[in-house]
Order: structure tokens, then C-alpha cells, then sequence
């Protein structure tokens, strides 16, 4: 099945009729339906993968995950006799990667979410915005179940601008400089 020009494809909404796949949802508290548009799309049922390429923007719940290109993998084939849907387990995005969900944004070259785990991987010269926080690094790792980051250099030194190194500028509240000094309550 190919999908020409930027077509919208849900893959668990209309998909019901023609993947029929779940997947577990971004956030706590049951699934959502996660949609994928493209300038192209074309699902490979025999390797049980789905290949999105042109201004991919995959969408689930209030997350949004946009690259150049998507591979959709899931558990079994659309035509199954079983009658039971596939399941999604994996999506892995290259090319120009932004992953935004409130108050957060992070890009790379490569990024991996695992559904089951609910972890998303992002390799590459990541950047990861936390309202005003900015961090770079090679790797970082954002765990959905808790909302914890993790970011590192990517193993080697000078694969990432930062030269090897994660850095980070982070913001620190305006101090009143105008208050009186409170007197010491401390004895001679």
C-alpha cells in the first residue's frame, strides 16, 4: 500500500479496518490513538514495518515526534487469521528529529521509541529544552514512566559539537538585591 501526496495515515483509528494496531499510550492511563502523515508512506506487511519519508510528523496524545523519515515496526502481519490487531513496538525516526511534549523539546540525528518500555532514545547532537534549560550531548535517553532524562556524550569523544562533553546552561531565579540584610542573631 503506498500513499501519495501527503497523505494522512492513523495507524490505530483507521487503521482499525486496515492495520488494526495498538499501541500503548505516551502518558499514563490507557491508549491513544497514535497518527503518522507524510509526503510518502509504505507498509512492507512482510517484514511487518511501515516506512513514512518527507516531513514525517507522528503524533500521540500531546507528544509529537517530526524527522525526515520513520520506520513503523509491529508484531504481526495486518492479513493475520487470528483477527487480532498487531502491535506496535517500535517507531525509529532519522533525519532531523524533534521530539516535543509541553514544556519540553529535544532534536537529534536518529531516535528510537520503545513502546513497551515507553523510553525514547535520541542519538546525534541532541539538544534537550526543559523550559528555559538547555542541555547538549551525544545521547540522551527520556523515560515516559517518570519523566527522568538522561544525557551523555555517546560513548566517544568529539561526536557530539559539544566536543565529548554534555553541557548545559540552566536558569537560576533573580535574587532581590534591593532587601535590607536581616541582622545576625548569632552571639559574641
Amino acid at each position: 500500500i503506498m500513499a501519495h501526496p501527503r497523505t494522512t495515515f492513523i495507524l490505530l483509528a483507521c487503521a482499525a479496518t486496515l492495520l488494526g494496531a495498538r499501541v500503548s499510550a505516551f502518558q499514563s492511563g490507557g491508549n491513544e490513538t497514535l497518527s503518522v502523515d507524510a509526503d510518502h508512506l509504505e507498509i512492507q506487511d512482510k517484514v511487518q514495518r511501515a516506512l513514512a519519508q518527507g516531513n514525517v510528523r507522528a503524533r500521540q496524545g500531546a507528544m509529537t515526534v517530526t524527522s525526515d523519515r520513520a520506520e513503523v515496526l509491529y508484531s504481526s502481519s495486518l492479513m493475520s487469521s487470528s483477527g487480532a490487531p498487531p502491535e506496535i513496538s517500535q517507531i525509529r525516526a532519522s533525519g532531523n528529529v524533534v521530539v516535543t511534549r509541553p514544556g519540553e523539546k529535544a532534536s537529534g540525528s536518529y531516535a528510537i521509541y520503545d513502546i513497551n518500555k515507553r523510553i525514547i532514545t535520541m542519538i546525534g547532537n541532541v539538544v534537550l529544552n526543559r523550559g528555559a534549560n538547555v542541555v547538549r550531548g551525544g545521547r540522551l535517553v527520556i523515560n515516559l514512566n517518570n519523566n527522568g532524562a538522561s544525557l551523555d556524550s555517546g560513548g566517544k569523544v568529539g561526536t557530539s559539537k559539544s566536543g565529548g562533553r554534555v553541557t548545559g546552561v540552566f536558569s537560576v531565579p533573580k535574587r532581590n538585591t534591593d532587601a535590607p540584610a536581616t541582622p545576625s542573631t548569632a552571639s559574641p
